[in-house]
């Protein structure tokens, strides 16, 4: 029995993180017990999110302190009485935290479904990429090295620091690893999201809540994909005002776009200044001795050897950015590992023609029911909640070829899938990485993507 119920669970969590933060994050909290559960109703997705993954475990830890039956907190969100899905965060046995992205996995006897991979603002399982696996080079070091200060807690002239350059060139990278390095209140998500938090704020007059979220509680805001702001006055004119709140109390600030600041012409033109007035980081293409790393690391992280004239073909390609080059060396890869071939300059070209073929573009709608039919769900299921493997594989492989065979966003495709930017880049990192490692994988892969018609082409 929870002695004292909801308002002891209150006393011994402001005893914990003092009164400033007990009022901005749980004053508008209300609680109950149910049987080993201790249920937390949030106002909103954005508090349930937030509460669940920062100060999930000293709700669970305060009420364990004054019941050890007690074994999870279970985080709702019950506004006008539409109930949203829960997140948990469990008691460790020992002791282990279920991250916002397993809400509403419940099976339907009751019973708790695995936890997912949680989208890329959470508090992962998994480690976040550092910096010692960026490759330097010439076209990156500037950017490299404001990242690795900001990390250090000496952002100093840094901040803001805009980091600029073509889809794939290492921006979300730099991103995470300065997350990763300061995990504790740092922010970490896309402009688009950020921009339908401000305008359900502003429809259901909660904007106070968000601007003391991100003013208030913050030592890191990462925002990715500025120019989604371009248009969007209201979230523009919040977005400004955070920004100079945060800078004026040297709080680091990290910004990705796919152009610079001269060029995002839809933003207020005080904002583009401000958005300029620390450093603008462009990340280029990488040069040549470069690309031979980045390729033979990537190899032999797969067990795949690249003769010499291999890695001298596929560096010497054009490219805009470094994920163009890992792209190639799948194709390769997944070529050599079906046909059972070795890789010779015979087989790159094979691979590169076919990637290179112009022809016409596919429907992200397309994608999602070929991958479908190929593995035995339903295009409903791709787009569910679901995080058994059966269905979590075939997800992840159509989010990846929708993102090589369309002209779609990182953001469009989490539309299409109900997901949010976050988890659409940490499938195509998953399937990246792993394509090189699992021939299985592999054969998958290439097994859709020939579902696609060879007049499909790659995009890199």
């Amino acid at each position: 029995m929870l002695t004292g119920g909801w308002e002891a669970v209150r006393t011994a969590v402001r005893a914990r993180v003092g009164q400033s933060a007990f009022d901005a994050w749980f004053s508008g909290l209300e609680g109950d017990v149910d049987g080993r559960s201790l249920v937390v109703k949030c106002p909103d997705r954005f508090s349930r999110d937030w509460i669940s993954r920062r100060h999930g475990n000293v709700l669970l830890e305060s009420a364990r302190a004054i019941d050890a039956a007690v074994e999870h907190v279970v985080f709702r969100v019950d506004e006008h009485g539409c109930r949203e899905p829960a997140s948990t965060v469990r008691a460790r046995t020992p002791a282990s935290v279920a991250s916002p992205a397993s809400q509403g996995r419940a099976r339907a006897d009751g019973s708790s479904a695995p936890a997912p991979a949680p989208p890329r603002d959470s508090a992962r399982a998994r480690t976040e990429p550092g910096f010692d696996s960026f490759v330097a080079d010439p076209a990156n070091v500037l950017a490299l090295e404001a990242a690795r200060a900001i990390a250090r807690g000496e952002a100093g002239h840094c901040s803001p620091l805009l980091l600029t350059g073509r889809s794939g060139a290492g921006k979300s990278h730099l991103c995470r690893a300065i997350r990763g390095a300061r995990p504790e209140q740092t922010a970490f998500l896309s402009s688009e999201e950020f921009t339908s938090e401000v305008t359900q704020a502003i429809r259901s007059d909660r904007m106070a809540s968000v601007r003391a979220r991100y003013r208030r509680h913050l030592n890191v805001l990462i925002l990715e994909d500025v120019q989604f702001l371009q248009g969007k006055r209201a979230t523009q004119m919040e977005f400004f005002h955070t920004l100079d709140h945060l800078i004026s109390r040297g709080k680091p600030v990290v910004l990705t776009s796919d152009r610079p600041p001269a060029e995002l012409d839809g933003l207020e033109e005080r904002l583009r200044a401000r958005i300029s007035s620390g450093l603008v980081a462009y990340i280029g293409p990488p040069e040549i001795e470069t690309r031979r790393a980045i390729l033979r690391a990537r190899a032999s992280a797969g067990g795949v050897r690249l003769p010499d004239e291999v890695v001298e073909l596929l560096a010497a390609r054009p490219i805009d950015a470094p994920g163009a080059l890992v792209s190639s060396l799948n194709q390769v890869v997944a070529r050599a590992t079906l046909l059972k071939r070795p890789v010779t300059l015979e087989l790159v070209h094979e691979a590169l023609r076919a990637v290179d073929v112009p022809g016409r573009r596919r429907s992200i709608e397309e994608i999602m029911q070929i991958a479908a039919r190929a593995s035995g769900v339903t295009v409903e299921e791709l787009r569910g909640r679901s995080r058994r493997r059966r269905i979590v594989r075939p997800r992840q492989l159509a989010m990846f070829l929708c993102r090589r065979f369309t002209d779609a966003s990182l953001a469009e495709i989490g539309r299409a899938f109900r997901r949010d930017h976050s988890t659409v880049v940490y499938s195509l990192e998953q399937i990246e990485m792993r394509t090189v490692e699992q021939p299985q994988l592999r054969y998958e892969l290439e097994s859709l993507a020939s579902r696609l018609g060879p007049a499909a082409a790659l995009r890199t």
